[in-house]
């Protein structure tokens, strides 16, 4: 029983995700869900007691499945690039954007009390917030020796400018050459993207191996 009861919960979430990442959150009607899970409508407020709870708890999962996420991949990037902020957030930019552009209904949706209200007293936007820390915390050894609060708003126009992206991905079609969120955009868009983060690299970095090596051996 406690089986079943945990299969139609999960089948709850999983169908008013569905219907967020197809139609957006405004069609979130506890009738799409139900029709969506293959349930009653009665068993939404026997597992979840309201519309809006069920809400919380969808977001809640995939914002931290989002932007934890995300944070995790960051720091295996870093740990295998050997520590190489730089590098590892080239992988990660364009590794991201195809995936992320792919359910904007749903980066809308976490930020939806904000855009539409501006609201930013509720979880979603405090979850991004605490996403901008850990990320900052993970970068700052490697941007450039300014104050703390350059270094901030460098970060906080680096997420600015890809999760517009990600809210509309078809914003700067036709002028741009190439779509941001595809890899022969996002590849360029990324190393643009961390150069405005991190600064150019010293130019002993730039230079190819083989060139330093000689150097060294001289």
């Amino acid at each position: 029983m406690d089986s079943e009861q945990g299969g139609a919960r999960e089948r709850i979430i999983e169908a008013a995700i569905g219907v967020i990442e197809r139609e957006g959150i405004e069609a979130l009607t506890v009738r799409a869900i139900a029709q969506e899970a293959g349930v009653n409508v009665a068993a939404i407020n026997y597992y979840f007691g309201s519309k809006e709870r069920l809400v919380e708890v969808v977001l809640a999962r995939t914002l931290e499945n989002g932007l934890g996420g995300q944070l995790v991949e960051l720091d295996a990037l870093v740990e295998a690039e050997g520590g190489d902020v730089r590098a590892a957030l080239e992988r990660f930019v364009p590794a991201f954007l195809p995936d992320a552009v792919r359910y904007p209904r749903l980066s809308a949706a976490h930020l939806h009390d904000a855009i539409t209200r501006q609201d930013y007293t509720g979880p979603a936007v405090q979850g991004y917030r605490d996403f901008l820390e850990g990320f900052f915390r993970r970068v700052r050894p490697a941007l450039p020796a300014v104050s703390e609060e350059e270094q901030r708003l460098r970060v906080a126009a680096f997420w600015s400018a890809i999760h517009m992206v990600c809210l509309a991905p078809r914003l700067c079609e036709g002028f741009v050459p190439a779509n941001l969120h595809e890899p022969a955009g996002a590849a360029p868009f990324a190393r643009l993207l961390v150069r405005q983060l991190l600064g150019d690299r010293p130019e002993a970095e730039s230079r190819p191996r083989g060139r330093r090596r000689r150097r060294e051996r001289a």
